[in-house]
């Protein structure tokens, strides 16, 4: 298979090139969820590999004021993981201290040239983001490469793919059957796949659930942290409590803010609904709005032929990092069903292009899928960006 073939030979480039470079720090800043985690972890095991020391850095979303932090620094290997994807430009330009930058990523990106740059994506490649690879299944492919014996860590790229919904497909069907070939994975008999492999006995449903709520709702409280953990040494017990204390969390908020709209409905533009949730998920990171309007798509409430918009206030602290500038608005925006085919038939924008851009007209940014995408942007900008989405979204 030919764009198979392209995609590992570019793997093979970028482990060259990571071996062949006198670096020996690296840097990963990963997203923060299920997928996030679990192709950070895959990501460190290969740097490890190769023997550099590597440094962990957990981002919601792709801050430019991170990036040029880290890029203006010595020179090392910097990897973009779950995100970067959307911002290969910034990453080019903020590259003074010419480093070694590897994007192992998913979402819509763009091609480009530039030596110091491996935008490791199966895209430019001929798969789907949304329906082929997730950045686990990218990131294990590096792993890989970087070691075939590697392929031990299968297991862990499965439960990242589970984040690309619909049937097992593409680059994620090798993940699987990788997995299964190791004895790390089987079938559970309702569609799932059991993981049975180093201090991991349970679905990978189950698992991925898990570290979506380490990684999104105990963001400031250490939460990736642990999930990463967990992917290399098992779920521990603590583990295992403390997701169950934070999911109850984000129930009881998710709760709150579902009576709320039932209660007084979404607001409503010509071409977009939305709701602001302000401080009712206060210390959690701003994923969990993105989590809640994929469940809210589905609902009555919801205008099917309308963008669906969800706002939330966030801490200007980056764990890991330090703080930034100002607090945020964090912003998600997803397709319910009817505009979901209407996007796919190119009837109607993707959110990928129309988030981004009014994201960047209040002097914040974006990036995502067609069907769902993510932003940040200042505080006090709410009316703006609303009004600039929705007439994009004309």
């Amino acid at each position: 298979m030919e764009r198979l073939q392209s995609f590992q030979n570019r793997l093979g480039s970028a482990v060259s090139a990571v071996r062949e470079s006198a670096i020996r720090e690296a840097v990963v800043l990963h997203h923060d969820e299920a997928d996030g985690l679990t192709s950070a972890a895959l990501t460190k095991i290969a740097l490890s590999c190769l023997r550099l020391n590597t440094r962990l850095i957990c981002l919601d979303k792709l801050y430019p004021e991170v990036v040029k932090d880290i890029e203006s620094g010595p020179p090392r290997v910097i990897a973009y993981v779950d995100l970067g994807s959307g911002h290969i430009d910034r990453l080019i330009e903020e590259n003074g201290s010419k480093g070694l930058i590897l994007v192992l990523d998913h979402h819509d990106t763009i091609l480009t040239q530039d030596p110091l740059l491996y935008n490791l994506n199966p895209e430019l490649y001929g798969f789907s983001g949304e329906k082929d690879a997730s950045s686990a299944t990218v990131a294990y492919m590096f792993c890989k490469t970087v070691d075939p014996e590697l392929s031990n860590y299968a297991h862990l790229a499965t439960i990242g793919s589970l984040e690309v919904p619909g049937e097992t497909q593409g680059l994620n069907l090798i993940v699987v059957s990788d997995a299964k070939e190791r004895g790390m994975v089987r079938d559970s008999g309702k569609g799932d796949l059991k993981i049975q492999a180093k201090g991991m006995n349970l679905t990978r449903t189950r698992a991925s659930s898990i570290l979506n709520v380490l990684g999104s709702v105990g963001y400031y409280r250490n939460g990736p942290e642990m999930g990463i953990e967990a992917c290399t040494t098992g779920f521990s017990d603590k583990t295992m409590e403390m997701a169950k204390k934070f999911e109850e969390e984000r129930k009881e908020a998710n709760r709150k803010m579902l009576a709320t709209i039932k209660k007084e409905g979404l607001s409503q533009k010509k071409n977009i609904q939305w709701f602001h949730a302000h401080d009712n998920y206060k210390g959690m990171g701003g994923k969990v709005v993105g989590s809640f309007c994929s469940y809210l798509r589905y609902q009555r409430v919801v205008n099917p032929v309308k963008y669906l918009i969800g706002m939330m206030n966030v801490p200007p602290e980056i764990p890991g990092w330090g703080k930034l500038y100002s607090p945020m608005v964090k912003v998600s925006g997803r397709a319910p069903q009817i505009l979901t085919s209407l996007i796919e038939k190119g009837k109607k924008l993707s959110l990928s292009k129309i988030l981004p851009e009014s994201c960047s007209k209040v002097g914040g940014f974006g990036d995502g899928h067609s069907v769902a995408a993510s932003g940040v942007f200042p505080v006090g900008k709410e009316e703006m960006f609303l009004d600039e989405m929705d007439r994009l979204a004309a």
